[in-house]
């Protein structure tokens, strides 16, 4: 008897894993398809496969309905071109996210393809940049993004406050000239971010003296705003996931990230996953000098 009884458990335990194993493979063969048919969907600007990851157990109900509870997708290294040293010879790189819920195929197909259209209960985007993309959409060569730890917090900044975020008091580093001919400096200053018509404002509020790793370089009064203003400007329009619009901004780390506000309901399709905004303008102009609404948030003509 207690043999037939433990041989009856080890079969259950095989069956249940044999299950789990079949059910994965048909999760992981639905988020491939996801994949491929947005890194083929035709958008150059889509460099490699992107990940997705599918929620929900068993996945094989979810692929034989066609509906699937929640799609997480991340695009790693997605082109943006259009300001400071981001050209179509050389354009910088940012990391879109993007998370669906209550997603529903149109039509018989199963797997996405190419050609899919589907129906989505919500969705909320991000665009991540890096340190890099952001001293190159501001034409600062070196420039470094920190987030400083709390303050009057002992201990800020350890392990147990995550990865540091904010939207005022972020710390960014580079070197600039305070004006044309002039050697250039290597400051460090602290900027507000904000969304304003669509669009990154990075705005420089003072020179950073706190306690995190800085350059202490000693600015002269009056090349203060000078150099100030050389850490300010309104980006162009950047790629957001199936075009949500720009909600708000943060620092994550060495990162700036633009939350969309995201949708409810609709329908989408692959090959609307990046959207572009078609006007971008030049950080400087062909006097030197920045348009006024460069440094005060307000839109371009």
């Amino acid at each position: 008897m207690r043999k037939a009884l433990a041989y009856l458990a080890v079969t259950l335990v095989v069956l249940a894993v044999g299950a789990l194993a079949v059910d994965t493979g048909f999760a992981i063969n639905a988020e491939r398809s996801f994949a491929r048919s947005l890194s083929s969907s035709g958008d150059t600007k889509v460099r490699y496969e992107p990940e997705v990851t599918i929620s929900g157990f068993p996945a094989v109900r979810s692929i034989a309905d066609g509906h699937y509870s929640a799609i997480g997708i991340t695009a790693r290294a997605v082109d943006l071109i259009g300001a400071g040293t981001c050209t179509e010879q050389s354009p910088c790189h940012v990391d879109l996210r993007s998370r669906l819920t209550d997603v529903r195929i149109r039509g018989p197909e199963r797997f996405f393809r190419r050609s899919t259209s589907f129906d989505i209960g919500s969705e909320k985007g991000s665009v991540t940049l890096d340190s890099v993309a952001v001293g190159r959409l501001l034409g600062i060569d070196d420039l470094t993004v920190n987030t400083p730890a709390p303050e009057n917090k002992a201990g800020g900044g350890g392990p147990q406050d995550g990865l540091l975020s904010r939207t005022s008091g972020v710390l960014l580093t580079g070197s600039v000239s305070p004006e044309p001919g002039r050697p250039k400096v290597k400051v460090s200053v602290v900027v507000d971010l904000s969304i304003v018509g669509g669009r990154l404002r990075i705005f420089a509020t003072d020179f950073y003296d706190g306690p995190a790793e800085h350059s202490d370089t000693t600015v002269p009064d009056e090349e203060r705003e000078a150099v100030l203003r050389k850490f300010s400007a309104v980006l162009p329009e950047l790629p957001m996931p199936w075009g949500s619009p720009p909600k708000s901004a943060r620092s994550s780390g060495s990162d700036i990230v633009v939350d969309g506000s995201g949708a409810v309901g609709g329908n989408l399709s692959m090959s609307i996953f990046i959207t572009l905004g078609v006007d971008t303008y030049i950080l400087y102009t062909d006097n030197g000098r920045r348009p006024p609404w460069y440094a005060d948030g307000s839109a371009p003509p």
